[in-house]
């Protein structure tokens, strides 16, 4: 009797209210050209029993391929997505949302950059931003023009990033008290432990109906990303508005995992001297281009606002 080989990569998927992306999604995961060696863990919070269903149905069909967990009330995404990373079986973890389609060969490609080359732990590339789910027309984010210092200060490698489970033990996990922010927080961290390595061809589709945690109009995404910047010094890009709040709602110098508080200085090297040389380069040119975006905003709104004033004016000596 013929063995299946062993599991090489997991995903991290966490499944709430995606009913209507469930069954593409699954339909599309054997197109994976290796699928023979991959696992989706899925994080499963408020199922009906249809999309139950889909899944067991999946389950007899391609055995051993899918670990399913149920949540009968649902988690935070973060606290999700450490479930992911404790039941997977796989030696490199990779991203991918229910509402987001890769291409059959984006799982093989970045696995064979993390097999040939020891030294790389993260492995990203390019991928198109759509619309409608199920299209492959959209704007391209190419990945691989962005520097590669730039990971550990923007999150630049997109929804389908894949890095070696036992990074894990130096970078930690995703931070739960973080609610749209998590992949950004953890890929900086992960980035200070390891090379990157951006895979040049198309690893799939992001969905962007605004309806998503992080595309929805009401998105808690900028404060999180205000924490996440202060979090590592990355002083140039901070919108100083958000600080006062960031400060008050989050723990910035902490992570929480798997309930509880870990100290950030634990997973970056040389914690205090990192955010000591961030600042000689980095705060004055932040809070010099914040000031100006302030004075430029308040000259909109005066100009906006001028006409009215003159005409209260009037009217008053009037």
């Amino acid at each position: 009797m013929k063995t299946s080989p062993p599991i090489l990569v997991s995903t991290i998927t966490s499944c709430f209210r995606m009913k209507r992306y469930l069954q593409k999604f699954l339909e599309e995961l054997p197109k994976q050209t290796f699928f023979d060696r991959l696992e989706l863990v899925l994080d499963h919070n408020e199922p009906d029993e249809e999309e139950i269903g889909w899944v067991r149905e999946f389950q007899k069909k391609y055995p051993g391929r899918i670990k399913h967990f149920i949540n009968q009330k649902v988690v935070p995404l973060d606290v999700s997505w450490n479930k992911c990373i404790k039941e997977s079986s796989g030696k490199y973890l990779t991203t991918w949302n229910v509402d987001d389609l890769r291409t059959p060969n984006s799982i093989e490609l970045q696995c064979n950059e993390l097999e040939k080359d020891p030294s790389v732990g993260l492995v990203y590339g390019n991928f198109r931003i759509v619309r409608v789910f199920g299209s492959t027309e959209g704007r391209l984010i190419e990945c691989s023009h962005y520097p590669k210092t730039e990971l550990t200060r923007s999150f630049i490698v997109g929804p389908f990033f894949m890095f070696r489970k036992s990074l894990c033990e130096k970078a930690g996990y995703f931070d739960e008290q973080l609610i749209q922010g998590g992949d950004f927080d953890l890929a900086v961290r992960l980035a200070f432990h390891t090379k990157g390595a951006c895979v040049t061809e198309l690893l799939g589709y992001f969905l962007n109906e605004g309806k998503g945690l992080s595309t929805n109009p009401n998105s808690k995404q900028p404060l999180d990303r205000v924490t996440i910047e202060l979090r590592y010094g990355i002083y140039d890009k901070i919108d100083y508005s958000l600080v006062p709040k960031s400060a008050i709602t989050h723990n910035i110098p902490n992570v929480l995992e798997f309930g509880q508080w870990v100290p950030v200085s634990k997973y970056v090297p040389d914690y205090a001297k990192v955010l000591e040389e961030r600042k000689k380069m980095w705060f004055n040119k932040g809070m010099n281009a914040y000031t100006v975006r302030r004075i430029f905003m308040t000259r909109q709104i005066w100009n906006l606002l001028k006409p009215y004033a003159k005409k209260t004016v009037r009217a008053f000596k009037k």
